[in-house]
């Protein structure tokens, strides 16, 4: 529960990969406690999927701001909004109250709340910041699709996609278990690099891991089609288990 000497302090909050019944009773504590509720959005008209995932266990009782965190690679235009959400959070916190902001996974796992975070330390010292970890992305993929991330002595390798898609090869040979997230629009691309290493079925995707109506698991990247090779979403996982053929 939050305390009087809780007012002014900001709580980073992992929510986990989509699914509600993945938030840890800790997060629930916070968010049913705080005065106001900062989630992200990529966009001003699209929707927060991170408020979506909260909003069942708050009851309509929460206070909610959304910042804006443009998907872009323009480094001095994100500078300018990390910059402005860090303001907008100082200004709610100055007022004295206490505040959450809820990010997808783990806070401090390739998260927005990073980027407020880092901007907060530097810009606005003052606040006192305390951060939760959530499920990350990769353990419900597993979690999903069934398959041991790591046994024993292995080695695994959580990566995104590279830019040049072959660099990935670095990893499957030195690595066990690579993980391979932010596939998005590319996966047609890397399964095709897969299967020149002849690692195309030893391969699992994971789309929407924990989405109860959404998710979907493939086991064996050579039977993908056209279509699921040209729409697999920003949501999307593949791991690679080196030893393992699944198809």
């Amino acid at each position: 529960m939050i305390r009087l000497a809780d007012r002014g302090k900001l709580f980073g909050v992992g929510i986990g990969p989509g699914d509600t019944e993945l938030l840890t009773i800790k997060a629930v504590n916070v968010l049913k406690s705080v005065d106001i509720i900062f989630s992200p959005r990529s966009a001003p008209k699209r929707e927060s999927i991170a408020r979506k995932i909260v909003e069942p266990v708050l009851n309509g009782k929460a206070e909610f701001k959304e910042l804006v965190f443009p998907m872009t690679k323009d480094k001095a235009e994100l500078e300018k909004h990390w910059s402005e959400a860090a303001d907008e959070v100082a200004k709610a916190l100055g007022e004295g109250k206490s505040g959450a902001f809820i990010t997808l996974g783990d806070p401090f796992f390739y998260s927005t709340y990073i980027y407020l975070y880092r901007k907060l330390k530097e810009e606005h010292p003052e606040i006192e910041i305390v951060t939760l970890p959530g499920v990350s992305s990769p353990f419900a993929a597993a979690a999903a699709a069934g398959i041991p991330i790591a046994v024993g002595d292995e080695k695994v390798a959580i990566v995104p996609l590279p830019e040049v898609i072959g660099e990935i090869w670095h990893y499957l040979e030195t690595f066990d278990t690579v993980i391979i997230l932010k596939v998005g629009e590319r996966l047609r691309a890397l399964v095709k690099v897969l299967s020149g290493f002849g690692l195309a079925d030893n391969a699992v995707l994971v789309q929407k891991a924990s989405h109860e109506a959404d998710e979907k698991v493939v086991m064996g990247l050579s039977k993908l089609d056209d279509e699921a090779l040209d729409n697999a979403g920003y949501l999307s996982t593949v791991i690679v288990k080196r030893d393992v053929e699944f198809a």
